[in-house]
């Protein structure tokens, strides 16, 4: 009861910096401690910078020990999640910021965000405010800006975040929360930041400055052969949305004379910040969960008849390529079969080149299942140079495939063809969509193909 009557207490930079330390590491300690000494595991830090993770999302899921295991560090995390929110709310009441970016305590990675920036924040200076004349529609003491402001503005925060994209993504080849979300969200903090140095912005302006130096970074990653431009076109819907929040959550920080003074720090700390999130999400990267995509077509011939195209298929015609294979991702072309039973070697010849595919199961003419020992790259990048960005290798990994041929009435076949990969780039939920999708319409391409081939008289 004590803590939650504090709620209205202000509390220094200083004492919420060493309490959440603090905590922290007691947390840390009695985690380890309860996973080593009860559950005879290893309670690695990433669990508490990359979520949601195969545990979080499939609690429900878990055999019985895995998840009494999950319960019991929920539980023991309860007490510091209340402790951590309170001292949370405490320190923006201290600092003048609207108190319900607390809710930010409870978002992965810009949770980290938040509390850095509440350490360094100095407390509230009650200034007195200009009386406002009727015939102004601006915020007392908010000055319009110049081009060259917001041309200075835009450059600065690219000139921080562009070489920090470039070094997470091709030095440490890490394509995880700090490159997706961590950039972006301080990117549209700090171009803010930048913005407001000197006299405090208006809101409008302030979101203006981080969409025009969003895409800024955008093209400069394009025009300097770091990322292809389909790529950067599917990251865009969720770069600009963390753009802008951070955008937001500069707006408020630089609105407030008092905190001025911190900027070249809150500034600094994105330079060796972002770079050690990166490299700290490289050391303890895990594996990437598998992923499973279905597709399902209904063909007018018998399974007999199909089974002979699912094993080997000739050319599919150019004609028949969709839309979204024109942007460089691969599609299939032709499927040949070396030998017969388990053990023959399916290859399926794709744009880039093929996938190698050894039979694990041949029962024919129900089912056919494959695992896949080599395969292309994924796409060819849309660039002015030839690139070869880092995601291209390894990042999305077909594990195996199957057909599964089902007898319908009246001489019908009813196909479903199925493929697990893996996809290490973060968070696997956005780009599970996009490449979900992909593997979609690859499925299609050659079940229509089958499709086709089955019923020619």
């Amino acid at each position: 009861m004590k803590l939650i009557h504090s709620l209205n207490t202000p509390v220094t930079r200083e004492r919420y910096a060493l309490v959440g330390i603090s905590l922290m590491l007691l947390k840390y300690a009695i985690d380890v401690w309860v996973a080593w000494m009860f559950f005879n595991k290893f309670w690695s830090p990433r669990k508490y910078i990359i979520w949601p993770d195969g545990d979080t999302v499939t609690l429900l899921n878990l055999n019985p020990d895995e998840r009494v295991f999950a319960l019991t560090m929920l539980a023991l995390s309860i007490p510091f999640i209340i402790i951590g929110t309170v001292m949370t709310f405490r320190r923006l009441l201290s600092a003048d910021l609207p108190r319900w970016l607390v809710v930010l305590f409870f978002v992965p990675v810009l949770n980290l965000f938040l509390i850095g920036l509440l350490c360094l924040l100095p407390a509230r200076v009650v200034l007195p405010l200009e009386p406002m004349n009727n015939s102004e529609t601006q915020v007392p003491g908010l000055v319009a800006p110049t081009w060259g402001v917001i041309f200075r503005s835009t450059v600065v925060s690219c000139m921080i975040t562009v070489p920090l994209a470039f070094f997470g993504a091709n030095i440490l080849q890490n394509y995880g929360f700090g490159l997706f979300i961590g950039l972006p969200f301080a990117h549209g903090f700090f171009s803010v930041l930048s913005f407001g140095w000197h006299n405090p912005q208006p809101f409008g302006n302030t979101m203006k400055v981080g969409f025009y130096s969003s895409v800024l970074a955008f093209l400069l990653l394009f025009f300097l052969g770091i990322e292809g431009a389909i790529c950067l076109i599917m990251f865009m819907p969720m770069g600009l949305v963390l753009s802008l929040l951070g955008c937001l959550l500069g707006y408020l920080v630089q609105r407030r004379p008092y905190s001025q003074s911190a900027f070249p720090l809150l500034l600094l700390l994105q330079v060796p910040g972002l770079p050690l999130l990166m490299g700290m999400e490289r050391i303890m990267q895990e594996a990437s969960p598998v992923r499973e995509v279905i597709s399902i077509i209904e063909i007018n011939a018998p399974p007999e008849k199909v089974w002979s195209q699912v094993i080997a298929f000739p050319p599919i015609p150019e004609t028949n390529r969709h839309w979204m294979f024109f942007t460089g991702i691969a599609y299939p072309i032709r499927a040949e079969i070396e030998g017969k039973g388990i053990g023959a070697v399916r290859n399926c010849i794709f744009s880039t080149g093929p996938f190698v595919e050894p039979i694990t199961r041949w029962d024919e003419p129900n089912r056919l299942s494959f695992d896949v020992t080599s395969q292309p790259c994924p796409m060819k990048e849309w660039s002015p140079y030839n690139i070869h960005p880092p995601h291209l290798d390894h990042h999305l990994s077909s594990k195996k495939g199957e057909f599964r041929l089902i007898r319908l009435e009246g001489n019908r076949t009813r196909l479903e063809g199925s493929t697990w990969y893996s996809n290490n780039m973060w968070p696997n939920g956005y780009w599970g969509i996009w490449s979900d999708a992909v593997i979609h319409g690859i499925h299609l391409r050659v079940l229509d193909h089958i499709r086709t081939e089955s019923e020619k008289s």
